[in-house]
């Protein structure tokens, strides 16, 4: 379940984009936001994002760095895909739950409240009057820190901002020796297609699996 782990977790990241307007008296508000203003206005008048991603993660085993794209779509308040075109992996994130299509192994994983809750920490805990768990702290002109005061996996965010004032860098911290970084362009703006396109369907053939 590791890159369930990494492709969700970048997706719930995204999603704390897109309400960190809404932290109640969260601590240094002013740089929760700094940090997303420019996006969250965008998705306010259009209704949907999209951008070209590129996630880069370690290999130790074969001594290299394994760049994969891939496409993301945001909505506002709680919905968020990945597809990655190479593998044609689709992995989809709502407040109840989402899916995981895998092609390799031919199966559509459904996760369940329990399995999401885990991706959607951090935009909950800025909903949730125990705000003050999660924090956020300038490093430079259009760089963040974002940091969840629990302990659990990519407990520190390291957020760049472009010259738009959109975010083109995060930097996740998985454990003590690996980090992920996701580079983020081509930021487009759209009506939104609403909950239907953020809900996948078992290809013909493909098992399903519920994952609580």
């Amino acid at each position: 379940m590791s890159r369930l782990r990494f492709d969700v977790t970048i997706l719930a990241f995204a999603l704390a984009s897109i309400l960190l307007a809404a932290a109640p008296r969260a601590a240094r508000g002013d740089d929760l936001r700094a940090a997303t203003h420019v996006l969250i206005e965008r998705l306010r008048k259009a209704g949907r994002a999209e951008a070209t991603l590129e996630r880069s993660m370690p290999d130790p085993i074969a001594g290299k760095t394994i760049r994969v794209r891939g496409l993301l779509a945001l909505e506002p308040p709680d919905r968020a895909s990945l597809y990655f075109p190479s593998t044609r992996e689709r992995v989809t994130l709502r407040a109840d739950g989402g899916e995981w299509i895998q092609p390799e192994l031919r199966q559509l994983l459904r996760l369940g409240p329990e399995r999401a809750a885990a991706a959607r920490r951090w935009w909950e805990v800025l909903l949730a009057a125990n705000a003050d768990r999660f924090s956020a702290r300038r490093i430079g002109v259009s760089r963040f820190v974002l940091a969840a005061r629990e302990g659990a996996a990519a407990d520190s965010v390291w957020l760049e901002l472009d010259r738009r004032g959109l975010p083109s860098r995060l930097e996740l911290a998985e454990d003590a020796d690996q980090r992920t970084v996701y580079r983020l362009s081509g930021w487009r703006f759209s009506r939104a297609r609403g909950r239907a396109s953020f809900t996948l369907d078992p290809p013909a053939g493909y098992t399903v699996v519920q994952v609580p």
